[in-house]
């Protein structure tokens, strides 16, 4: 195929391969492809040492590079772009061509392009070229209308200690956040007067995003007059269950025409149904909500983890709408849900809370985590922007400031040359690291825990229900065996939603969904079950138990 649309975790092997031929391929695809990386800015900082590997080898093999996000800082596009000119100097001096590189800034205003020269001894203009059209890109943006404005909600300090008492109070302070935000978001839907509102709450985490969805459907307490619709949206979902919601979302969230949402058939039907004068639409998400999902929401509550979930976050509000709010249409919360246990724990010692994801760690440690601390939270109120993501201020304060963190963090990892050794970009690129394998060992790329894909299939002894299988080859064709894996993975199935409650937001029958792809693919349901019924099922430790319900996924407990 003259284009490859692939995860990097393909592509990424051709540097990170350790033993084995499975770098093979995607080395062949390099050395005729150029790359191109969307999200860059999306990876942790172990990650961008590797994908500053692979940079260096598509310029090692005269191959061109594109990275793109919306908030790029600079000495990420500085550090990945020294690590390009150290491998295209390679290529040209073993091919004697120019060691001049071609740089192009793109966005939605304007095109710079420039030519970078090689000159032994003497840092590259790059850098002075980058900053002049980002500041190019500051005034742009200064001069748009203000779609996003932010406020934080202060928490209430609490007596308990108790984690599942805390958990609690912080869901209801959520909760209060979705009131607030409704009446002061909300449109009218034309025909029956009722008024609506479609929010998104981001949660950092799988398990509290199950918790806080199943605590809004169940046990948070709504005025008469208030009538919600809840959905959790995460990874840990059944292949064909998630792409039901993301076409469902993608349908309803796109929003150019304020009042086409309610001409869906099952927003419409819902409205109709319900007797209540505010009808609010809620979608507990986690990350996956932040990248690459085109949807307009009113309104957004948000666990922070970094700076940048913040902006990419709050780019999911007005998406569509060319409307200038005159209240905050995106709640801060105060602490996180780490930070606010911690601060209410019985050991005060303070720990990284704005990490998996985020970059705090033990050796980049905030002094608080109270994020009025942490913020410019005025400028917040003015309007949230990318400008503090792709500027760095002139001198950082990693400990006082989050997105000083993020930017010291990257700084460190990628743009600092005295930083050598098999743990830095630097290493591999001016030591003989590269002859070994101990910088993929030391910082592998992706350095999750072990996990295994498995296939939600009919049960062969009650075809009504579903039970999750492993598949294997056959040896002697090429059909697929299951092998019945819940009892060794210790996964339950959530019995107590079966009958789903009145205001979820979207029920989806898994059987149904099955049998109607079966029938289009022509394949058994067995089969259908096998080929769109995965989930990747991710190993913590020996003694992990799983629940799995069709509507919230499955969640470690």
């Amino acid at each position: 195929a003259p284009v490859l649309v692939c995860t990097i975790d393909h592509i990424i092997a051709a540097t990170e391969t350790t033993r084995g031929g499975r770098y093979i391929l995607p080395s062949l695809r390099l050395m005729s492809s150029d790359l191109v990386i969307d999200e860059i800015d999306d990876f942790d900082v172990t990650d961008l040492k590797a994908i500053g590997r692979l940079v260096h080898l598509v310029g090692m093999l005269g191959r061109k590079v594109v990275i793109s996000s919306a908030t790029i800082p600079p000495d990420l596009a500085k550090g990945l772009f020294h690590a390009y000119r150290e491998g295209w100097l390679l290529f040209a001096n073993s091919r004697g061509v120019s060691t001049n590189i071609g740089c192009a800034w793109i966005d939605e205003f304007k095109t710079n392009v420039s030519t970078i020269e090689y000159k032994p001894n003497k840092r590259s203009n790059f850098s002075s070229l980058h900053d002049q059209f980002v500041l190019q890109r500051i005034k742009k943006i200064k001069q748009e209308s203000v779609r996003r404005k932010a406020e934080i909600f202060v928490l209430e300090a609490s007596p308990e200690s108790d984690v599942e008492v805390l958990e609690k109070q912080y869901f209801k302070s959520i909760k209060r956040s979705i009131e607030q935000m409704h009446q002061k978001h909300f449109i009218v839907d034309k025909t029956s007067n009722v008024q609506v509102s479609f929010g998104v709450v981001r949660m950092a985490n799988i398990k509290p995003c199950v918790a806080l969805t199943k605590y809004l459907l169940k046990d948070a307490k709504w005025r008469g007059d208030v009538n919600v619709r809840v959905m959790a949206y995460h990874s840990q979902q059944v292949l064909l269950m998630r792409n039901e919601q993301e076409k469902h979302l993608d349908a309803v969230l796109k929003r150019k025409e304020p009042q086409a949402a309610f001409e869906n058939p099952i927003i419409k039907k819902q409205i109709s149904e319900s007797s209540a004068k505010n009808m609010i639409y809620i979608l507990v998400a986690t990350p996956v909500e932040e990248i690459g999902r085109d949807h307009d929401f009113d309104w957004a509550v948000v666990e922070p983890s970094s700076y940048r979930s913040i902006i990419q976050l709050s780019g999911r509000i007005l998406r569509h709408r060319n409307k200038s709010p005159t209240d905050p249409n995106v709640v801060l919360m105060q602490y996180n849900l780490k930070g606010y246990m911690q601060k209410h724990s019985e050991d005060k010692k303070s720990r990284p809370v704005f990490c998996h994801p985020g970059h705090e760690d033990c050796d980049n440690l905030l002094l608080s985590h109270d994020l009025r601390e942490l913020v410019d939270e005025e400028g917040l109120k003015g309007s949230i922007d990318s400008i503090p993501r792709i500027q760095a201020n002139k001198e950082l304060f990693p400990e006082k400031n989050l997105v000083d963190l993020e930017h010291s963090v990257i700084k460190n990892a990628l743009n600092t040359p005295d930083n050598l050794g098999a743990g830095n970009l630097e290493g591999w690129l001016t030591e003989d690291w590269w002859l070994t394998s101990i910088p993929q060992r030391l910082y592998r790329f992706r350095n999750s825990v072990p996990s295994e894909n498995i296939y939600l299939v009919p049960d062969d002894y009650n075809p009504d229900k579903v039970v999750f299988c492993q598949k294997e080859i056959s040896k002697y064709s090429a059909k697929a065996e299951k092998i019945r894996t819940e009892k060794k993975m210790r996964i339950k199935h959530d019995k107590e939603w079966n009958d789903s409650p009145k205001c979820l937001w979207l029920h989806r029958d898994y059987i149904k969904l099955l049998t109607n792809i079966a029938q289009e693919q022509g394949l058994s349901i067995e089969e259908a079950g096998l080929r769109y019924g995965e989930l990747c099922i991710a190993h913590y430790n020996d003694n992990d138990s799983y629940l799995y319900s069709p509507e919230f996924g499955l969640i470690r407990k």
